[in-house]
């Protein structure tokens, strides 16, 4: 468990609704902020990733975009009760064997290990059940998006938790900053702000190259599913 004040700062993207376009500049901005940091800097994107109407999500079944997403370096995927794919576990079932980034997302939870501190993350309504299945985390984050923004630091022993819901905020990026104790209460919210994406990013090539390829894949299965 933690012995030592440990900063942990939470970036987070949510309701990209399939703008494939706009990652690689993301991705830049989002390399530069976490360098930055001088704690555990974690990335997750908090849902609605994928939209309906957007065609990329359209051509894949809501899979494209969390596939070109998966090579910026995510630590989790939350979906949600606000996710079109909330409702297509399969799907989630079989984009766990294709990507690397794991998934808070119903019964699904991820792990991941920063610097010797132990972080799990859960969908927010699944607190208990992921609790059983990481028990040894030092911090277990339950990610939701609804309406309303909470952070709710909470000692459950032997673990932290924190419910994080970003709310509806008129924002796509965003940071949570916080301090994990070695004494109660164990967990402070330091800051919670909004991020904006500057117009002079540059792209990131590497990612430019992964959308290209995500397009491609997606125009020739169109293609494919026309024939048939």
């Amino acid at each position: 468990m933690i012995t030592v004040e440990t900063r942990v700062s939470l970036f987070y993207t949510v309701a990209l609704n399939g703008d494939l376009a706009c990652l690689p500049r993301l991705f830049t901005f989002l390399s530069r902020a976490r360098a930055a940091v001088q704690g555990i800097p974690l990335l997750v994107d908090m849902g609605c990733a994928c939209a309906p109407s957007a065609w990329i999500c359209q051509a894949t079944n809501g899979r494209g975009m969390l596939v070109a997403m998966d090579s910026m370096g995510y630590d989790a995927f939350h979906v949600g009760a606000r996710d079109p794919l909330y409702r297509a576990p399969q799907i989630i079932e079989g984009l766990q064997r294709l990507v690397v980034t794991r998934f808070a997302a119903g019964p699904w939870s991820a792990r991941v290990s920063k610097r010797g501190v132990q972080i799990g993350f859960a969908n927010g309504a699944q607190m208990a059940r992921a609790a059983a299945e990481l028990s040894d985390v030092d911090l277990l984050i339950g990610l939701r998006y609804t309406d309303q923004t909470v952070i709710q630091p909470e000692w459950r022993a032997p673990q932290r938790w924190l419910l994080f819901d970003c709310g509806d905020a008129q924002t796509q990026l965003g940071r949570l900053d916080l301090t994990l104790l070695p004494e109660p209460p164990y967990v402070r919210a330091e800051s919670h702000v909004a991020l904006q994406l500057p117009e002079d990013t540059p792209p990131d090539p590497t990612i430019s190259g992964v959308i290209e390829f995500v397009q491609s894949e997606a125009r020739y299965a169109e293609q494919k599913r026309d024939r048939a």
